[in-house]
């Protein structure tokens, strides 16, 4: 590995861009451990400091991710992510069928549960009522890809719905069996360590970074019918947004 041939741009930046190409060129592939941060910094030429900054960008990117005690490593589903435009509302199992990958769902929870201020406004719904709450896990090539929580009306989401062909999409269960048209969503995407459940169920050491997904779905209408909090390993998922 060459030292950095600094330019004008800041020193992480530099070390962010020269590391990711060694990771797009092949001299590290995904799984594969890199350089400890010391042996990493004297070859660069920079300063460990810089080096972390770096580090911490390409782990918000998931592009790699970084085990306590353990060591700095590509992420496995580097190169091989699901990409989708924001602007464009279909749910994870129609765009992993898009682009040619299987889905599996596990640790489905479905229950009833009152809705409290934060979901109450965001359902236009009066405080307490009655929500089905879908919990579940998706799986993509065998890792554990998102784990999503979906929320809706029990008049129109009833928990009894959620059964045997329940494929782990409320979006496609809402418009394909339910028959209900949605037109929009409104959706916030953010950047968020992963506490000790989401650890638990995306099998993540604790502060992983991971990617949240909040949306709203609107029927024609413009009423709300579902909110969801969708979270995500950013090493096999891009989003982006087409603006014209």
């Amino acid at each position: 590995m060459q030292r950095l041939k600094t330019d004008r741009r800041p020193l992480h930046l530099q070390a962010q861009q020269h590391l990711l190409s060694l990771i797009e060129n092949g001299t590290y592939e995904p799984g594969q451990q890199l350089l400890s941060e010391a042996d990493l910094a004297a070859q660069l030429g920079i300063s460990r400091p810089t080096l972390r900054e770096a580090l911490l960008n390409l782990e918000q990117e998931g592009v790699i991710i970084r085990k306590h005690g353990v060591g700095t490593f590509v992420a496995p589903g580097y190169g091989s992510r699901l990409e989708s435009g924001l602007e464009r509302l279909e749910s994870i199992l129609a765009l992993a069928t898009r682009q040619g990958m299987t889905t599996q769902m596990r640790g489905l929870s479905v229950e009833q549960v009152p809705a409290d201020k934060e979901l109450a406004e965001k359902l236009n719904v009066a405080p307490d009522t009655p929500l089905t709450c879908v919990r579940r896990t998706i799986v993509v090539k065998r890792r554990p890809a998102a784990y999503l929580v979906d929320y809706g009306p029990v008049t129109l989401l009833p928990p009894e719905a959620i059964g045997a062909s329940f494929s782990g999409s409320v979006l496609d269960l809402l418009t394909q069996q339910n028959g209900i048209c949605v037109r929009e969503a409104l959706a916030e995407i953010t950047a968020i360590n992963a506490d000790v459940l989401l650890a638990e169920q995306l099998e993540v050491e604790p502060g992983q970074a991971l990617l949240l997904l909040t949306e709203t779905l609107f029927t024609d209408d413009h009423a709300p019918i579902e909110f969801s909090r969708n979270h995500f390993l950013p090493d096999l998922f891009r989003f982006h947004v087409l603006r014209r």
